[in-house]
C-alpha cells in the first residue's frame, strides 16, 4: 500500500474514524492502531513483490526489545555487566537482522574479491536474501529506545500494546521519519489531540506531500532522470547536468513528500511526529545539510555514534575520525553498495575541510552571514550536494563514473528536455527556496479558510494531479532503505 494510492486514503479514512470512534477506549483504540498498522505492513510488502510473512520479523523484534527494556529497567545499576549483557542482546539482535537482510551477501562479496587480491581462490556462495520493507527504520527505532532505556533516559513501557503502536505505526513505518521513544510514547500515554486548526493543517500537509510526489518527483523520474541514467551514452553533457539537478529536486521532493504525509496522517490520528526536512538546499555548508536533510536519520547517529565517540571533544584529529566514522554510517545504511559507502565518505571529508577551515571562527559566524556571502556559500554547497548526487543514484561506482564522464564530454545541446520538465523543474526550485515565511502565510491563509471552500480546493488540486500524473502508482524511492 502506497501513500500516493487512492487505496491508502480509504485506508487512512478508515484508520481516523474508527481510532477516534475508540478515543474513550484507551487500550481497545491501541490494539485497532496495533492492527490496521501491521495490516498497512503486509498490504506494503504485498505491493513491493514481497511476502507479508516479513510481518513477523517486525513483531518478534518488537517482543525482543520490549522484553529486553523490562529487564534493563528492573536490573539495578550496581549490576553493570548484566546491564551491559541486556543492552547488547537488543543491539546485537538489531545489527544482526540489519546486517543479514542489508549487507551479508555484501560482506561475503567484497572478502571474497580481498581474499583473491592476494591470490586465495575462495569461492563464496551468493544467498537470495529479500530486504524486508522499513527495516533499517524499524530496527533503529526499537534499538534506539532500548538504549536509552540503558541509559535511564526514559522509563520501559509496561503496556504491550501501547509499545506495539509505539514500533508499528503506520504513518511513518516504512520510510520514516525515526521517531525516538521520547517523542511518541508520551503521546500514547497522554492520549490523542486533535483540533479544527489541526485538522486543516493535516490536510494541507497531506496535499502538499501527494503533490510533490506525484506531480514534481514522479514526472522528473519518468520524464528525464531514469532516461539519462540508464543511458548516460545518449544524451548530451548538458541534459546529463539538468538530469542531475532533476534527481537533486525529485529525490528531496519524493522523500519529503513521503514524510509530509506521514506527518499529516499521524495529525488525523492525534500524535505529532518530527519534521525530516528543513529546506536542505538552502544550507550553506554540507554540516548544515546535513542538520536539515533526513533529520531524524541524522540526530539518531549524532546521538547514538556521534556523541558517544566523543564528538567534536578533543584533538581536532579525533574530531575528524567521528565525523568520517558517522557519515560513512550514513552512506552504508542507505545500501550495501560501495556508491553510498564513497557517498557518505566525500561528505564526511567535506565537513571534515571545513571544520578545519574555520575552526576559528566565532560560533555565531554562520548566522551573522548576509548577502553575497550567504549566495555563494549556498550555491556551492548546493552543488557539492548534487555532484554527490551522482554516486547516490548510480547502481555501481561503474555506472557513476558513466555519468560522471557524461557531464564533461558529450555536447551542450538541450534537445531532450521538454517544455514540461522546464517548468516543473523552474517551479519546484523557486518554490525551495523562497523565504521560509511564503509557504507559511499560504498555510496559514488555507486553514483560515471555510471548510466547504478548502474542500473545493483540495478536490481541484487532486484533479490537477490526476491530470499531470502520467504513469501508474510508483513506490517512494526510500522504500528500498
Amino acid at each position: 500500500m502506497l501513500f500516493n494510492s487512492v487505496l491508502y486514503l480509504y485506508f487512512l479514512t478508515v484508520a481516523v474514524f474508527g481510532s477516534w470512534l475508540l478515543v474513550r477506549w484507551q487500550y481497545t483504540r491501541f490494539a485497532f492502531l496495533a492492527a490496521f498498522s501491521c495490516l498497512f505492513y503486509a498490504a506494503a510488502c504485498v505491493t513491493m513483490g514481497i511476502s507479508p510473512k516479513f510481518l513477523l520479523l517486525i513483531v518478534s523484534s518488537t517482543c525482543w526489545d520490549y522484553t529486553v527494556a523490562r529487564l534493563l529497567e528492573r536490573t539495578p545499576d550496581a549490576a553493570r555487566i548484566r546491564r551491559r549483557l541486556l543492552l547488547l542482546a537488543s543491539v546485537g539482535m538489531n545489527l544482526t537482522l540489519l546486517c543479514y537482510f542489508k549487507y551479508l551477501n555484501f560482506f561475503l562479496q567484497n572478502f571474497a574479491a580481498a581474499a583473491q587480491g592476494v591470490g586465495l581462490d575462495v569461492v563464496i556462495p551468493v544467498f537470495k536474501i529479500i530486504l524486508p520493507v522499513g527495516i533499517s527504520f524499524y530496527t533503529f527505532q526499537t534499538m534506539s529506545y532500548c538504549i536509552d532505556v540503558y541509559r535511564r533516559e526514559i522509563p520501559a513501557e509496561r503496556n504491550f500494546l501501547r509499545f506495539l503502536v509505539f514500533s508499528t505505526f503506520f504513518p511513518q513505518l516504512v520510510a520514516g521519519p525515526i521517531v525516538r521513544a521520547h517523542k511518541l510514547l508520551p503521546q500514547l500515554r497522554e492520549g490523542p489531540q486533535l483540533s479544527a486548526d489541526q485538522v486543516s493543517d493535516a490536510v494541507f500537509r497531506i496535499t502538499r506531500g501527494l503533490a510533490k510526489k506525484v506531480v514534481i518527483a514522479d514526472y522528473l523520474a519518468v520524464n528525464l532522470v531514469d532516461r539519462v541514467f540508464s543511458h548516460p551514452n545518449l544524451y548530451t553533457s548538458a541534459e546529463t547536468w539538468i538530469a542531475l539537478y532533476a534527481y537533486t529536486m525529485q529525490i528531496y521532493c519524493d522523500f519529503s513528500g513521503y514524510t509530509d504525509v506521514a506527518i499529516g496522517s499521524a495529525q488525523l490520528l492525534g500524535y505529532q511526529l518530527p519534521e525530516n526536512f528543513h529546506r536542505p538546499y538552502q544550507a550553506r555548508t554540507v554540516a548544515e545539510f546535513w542538520r536539515r536533510w533526513h533529520m531524524t536519520l541524522s540526530t539518531w547517529l549524532r546521538h547514538y555514534v556521534f556523541f558517544p565517540l566523543g564528538g567534536s571533544r578533543g584533538p581536532v584529529w579525533k574530531a575528524h575520525r567521528n565525523t568520517l566514522i558517522t557519515l560513512v554510517l550514513i552512506g552504508l545504511w542507505h545500501g550495501a553498495n560501495w556508491t553510498f559507502v564513497l557517498y557518505g565518505l566525500i561528505h564526511g571529508i567535506a565537513i571534515a575541510v571545513n571544520r578545519t577551515l574555520h575552526r576559528k571562527q566565532a560560533k555565531d559566524f554562520q548566522a551573522n552571514l548576509r548577502g553575497w556571502s550567504v549566495v555563494w556559500r549556498v550555491a556551492l554547497t548546493f552543488h557539492f550536494v548534487v555532484l554527490a548526487r551522482v554516486l547516490f543514484r548510480a547502481p555501481s561506482l561503474h555506472g557513476a563514473g558513466e555519468v560522471w564522464n557524461a557531464l564533461w564530454t558529450q555536447g551542450w545541446g538541450l534537445a531532450n528536455i521538454s517544455r514540461g520538465t522546464w517548468l516543473i523543474l523552474l517551479a519546484a526550485y523557486t518554490w525551495h527556496w523562497l523565504p521560509v515565511s511564503w509557504p507559511e502565510r499560504l498555510r496559514l491563509r488555507f486553514g483560515a479558510l471555510p471548510g466547504y471552500v478548502q474542500g473545493v480546493t483540495l478536490a481541484a488540486i487532486a484533479a490537477g494531479m490526476a491530470a499531470v500524473a502520467e504513469t501508474a502508482v510508483v513506490p517512494f524511492i526510500y522504500f528500498q532503505f
